[in-house]
């Protein structure tokens, strides 16, 4: 017969929970002795007696009820004595899954705590916390023989003093945590913060943390908790936490910038945000989340000018379309070349239409031999 692996043999494991039946049970004190000094075979002999006092409690309400689902609970009923069987061998995650598969066919309070039993060899305490308290619960408890019952209670107090328990703060509000790649279960808390389980769900996406202060419940060991949230940079941490510890975590996360895509119809265009230049399009800038003011220029074309509002670790595309200017008829050369000539040419009709022609001179008068003249009017 294999023995238990070290690993298991390292756990925190109470004393047999079951004796076989018909046997007289020894004194508690002693149980516990016995139990201290062979440590590393308690959980072989716990389940060895499981098999014995469970075997014939189980075997009467399969064969009741055979009558009406005779293949269903047959298989459930192979599937529980296949789980003991692995029991024998030390092999506690066969058996864990033998007993589901049968848990899931017929349940069963005494496969329930054979569940949780198998859970609690295997150091996960959070989810044979929760398999033990599920046979206790309700009408099933009723099925289940007072030792199981009793010894069910050792284990959770047991357990109860194995778990790790952090009082957490999460920031921003709307952050997912995940424990180990799984979401954490709510449990009832009796007021106060919000308390959450770690390891008892499926592998699956983070929940949303409560806002401010909450408790959190999980194994001893190693843990890799993940944070993360849409703008912000996710947050990784891998701690080691000790059976019983309590402490207190307080887990922020950094908001990332966003990223403005600026481009543009015309090359080299140059492109300021908030007034300051920031090179030429095409251009990635990253800026705080908020609202910037983008400007586009270029010689020649009318300004590119836009308001851009972006939220953390967003990625906006802005296209910039620059339009040629439209000159006036002032600044084109050909219209001054043109108005210079028009200028001379009315000057210079000006200048020949304003002056003043001098009066025709008469030749002088010849009065010949005798000198005389005669003037005609």
């Amino acid at each position: 017969m294999r023995q238990a692996s070290p690993s298991c043999a390292r756990r925190h494991l109470a004393p047999p929970p079951c004796r076989p039946a018909g046997s007289q049970s020894p004194p508690r004190s002693s149980r516990v002795a016995s139990w201290i000094r062979t440590v590393r075979h308690s959980d072989l002999r716990l389940w060895l007696g499981i098999s014995l006092s469970v075997i014939g409690a189980v075997a009467a309400p399969v064969a009741a009820q055979s009558v009406e689902e005779p293949v269903q609970v047959e298989q459930a009923r192979a599937l529980f004595l296949e789980g003991l069987s692995e029991v024998r061998r030390a092999h506690w995650g066969e058996a864990l899954a033998a007993f589901e598969r049968s848990q899931a066919l017929r349940a069963h309070p005494l496969t329930t705590y054979n569940i949780g039993a198998c859970e609690r060899a295997l150091g996960r305490y959070t989810r044979a916390r929760r398999a033990l308290e599920s046979a206790l619960s309700g009408a099933g408890a009723d099925e289940l023989p007072p030792s199981v019952v009793s010894d069910a209670r050792a284990f959770l107090q047991e357990i109860e003093q194995l778990l790790v328990r952090l009082a957490v703060t999460v920031e921003p509000a709307g952050t997912r945590i995940a424990v180990d790649g799984r979401a954490l279960e709510p449990e009832p808390s009796p007021g106060g913060a919000p308390s959450l389980v770690a390891g008892t769900l499926p592998p699956g996406r983070g929940v949303i943390a409560p806002s401010g202060r909450f408790f959190l419940l999980a194994d001893p060991g190693v843990h890799v908790v993940t944070l993360s949230r849409q703008g912000y940079g996710d947050v990784v941490v891998n701690k080691t936490y000790r059976p019983g510890q309590v402490a207190v975590e307080r887990w922020v996360l950094s908001e990332l910038p966003a990223t403005i895509r600026i481009s543009s119809n015309e090359a080299r265009a140059l492109v300021s945000v908030n007034g300051k230049d920031v090179g030429v399009a095409p251009i990635d800038v990253l800026r705080p989340a908020g609202l910037h003011r983008v400007e586009v220029s270029k010689p020649g074309f009318v300004p590119y000018v836009a308001d851009v509002r972006v939220k953390a670790g967003q990625e906006s595309a802005l296209r910039s379309t620059l339009v040629p200017e439209k000159q006036s008829l002032l600044g084109q050369w050909w219209f001054w070349t043109a108005a210079v000539a028009l200028a001379g040419g009315v000057a210079t009709a000006t200048y020949f239409a304003a002056r003043s022609e001098p009066a025709p001179q008469r030749p002088p008068l010849d009065g010949g031999s005798l000198g005389w003249t005669a003037r005609i009017p």
